[in-house]
């Protein structure tokens, strides 16, 4: 009982301060904090969160562990140098090939991502569906923002040597460096900067750092140090999004008009409240989000693995699946560890029902 309460009162800590942002450019105010034009703060304080925590939770752990495919890297990453393949590890964490380039998003290996030996937040799985050793050489890693279940230190220093590149939001690059990340090998970008890099396989891809509706902060003291963003991949035949972390806004619109459409939406689901709407969006919203993107196949990520919020852990793909059935949309949802081919018009299952 003791942990527990430990455990609500520091997932709230990592909630504070729950800020709402438009999706116009950010600016660091006098105080070195991340600020957008207009935004106008909702904070939740320390102990109303602690109370919400200890009140009104669902069910956030499934009853035993959940099953993961081991995934086989040569389906995740083929020889091949066109079309587009992605391996969901659970969570946010995404093995992605995209027309011959290998990146790998916001990548998460551990059991335990909480920073307090006492304080567990333990993944749904027994471990991670892939070893870290047994990955090829990545071309890019992508970070969306710096909290613990996005960006891992131990995960970051053991892939290091064998990643081209660490592509991550303003401020980001700082942490990279201080944990012994060569620094020729980090690249920071604002909303709306765009890049390209060169694939081992010799195949160019081309990116965008987009807006997200979201905030950072990996102590008591770095809130909103640094930017957070969702991405935009652009290969030679294959468009993807990813949202990062994030609550609805018109930055959807925006990014499907810039960039769309899109051939895989890689969409948060999971970990939201309606204590903290400004953060975290909801399945129904996440669906209305996909359609202004003008995507092809929505796969709903950011659940299924880790509990940092007071829903049934299946409660957000079961209103996912609801949503996208009511609106006609095809909805990938494929078990930690299987990859998917999107090329050969997928089909999954809805596999958390057995539990």
């Amino acid at each position: 009982m003791k942990f527990n309460i430990l455990g609500n009162v520091f997932k709230c800590l990592c909630l504070l301060p729950l800020i709402s942002y438009s999706s116009q450019m950010p600016s660091i105010s006098d105080t070195g904090r991340v600020e957008s034009l207009g935004s106008n703060p909702v904070k939740i304080s320390l102990w109303k969160g602690i109370k919400i925590h200890l009140g009104e939770k669902g069910i956030t752990r499934p009853p035993k562990p959940l099953p993961a495919d081991a995934v086989d890297i040569k389906k995740a990453y083929p020889e091949e140098q066109t079309g587009l393949y992605v391996t969901w590890l659970g969570h946010s964490t995404l093995l992605m090939q995209i027309d011959g380039v290998r990146i790998l998003i916001d990548p998460v290996f551990s059991y335990n991502i909480s920073p307090v030996p006492l304080i567990a937040i333990k993944r749904f799985q027994k471990e991670s569906p892939v070893k870290l050793e047994d990955l090829p050489f990545l071309d890019a890693v992508f970070i969306s923002h710096n909290h613990r279940d996005h960006l891992e230190r131990q995960t970051i220093t053991e892939l290091a040597p064998n990643v081209g590149f660490f592509l991550v939001p303003m401020g980001v690059g700082s942490i990279l460096r201080d944990w012994g990340v060569d620094s020729a090998k980090v690249r920071e970008y604002n909303w709306w900067q765009e890049a390209s890099i060169k694939g081992l396989s010799g195949q160019m891809l081309k990116f965008a750092c987009t807006p997200a509706r979201h905030f950072s902060g990996r102590g008591l003291t770095d809130w909103n140090k640094t930017l957070w963003a969702s991405w935009v991949f652009i290969g030679s035949k294959h468009r993807v999004f990813y949202s990062g972390d994030t609550s609805y806004d018109i930055h959807f619109r925006q990014i499907g008009y810039h960039y769309g459409p899109f051939d895989l939406v890689l969409m948060e689901n999971g970990q939201y409240s309606v204590h903290w709407p400004d953060s975290h969006i909801m399945p129904e919203d996440g669906v209305k989000a996909f359609i202004e993107l003008n995507g092809k196949y929505m796969l709903p990520v950011h659940w299924g693995s880790f509990n940092l919020s007071l829903h049934d852990w299946w409660e957000p793909i079961e209103r996912a699946s609801k949503a996208a059935q009511e609106k006609g949309i095809t909805l990938l949802t494929p078990r930690v560890g299987q990859t998917l081919s999107i090329d050969e018009n997928p089909e999954t299952s809805p596999w958390w029902r057995s539990f």
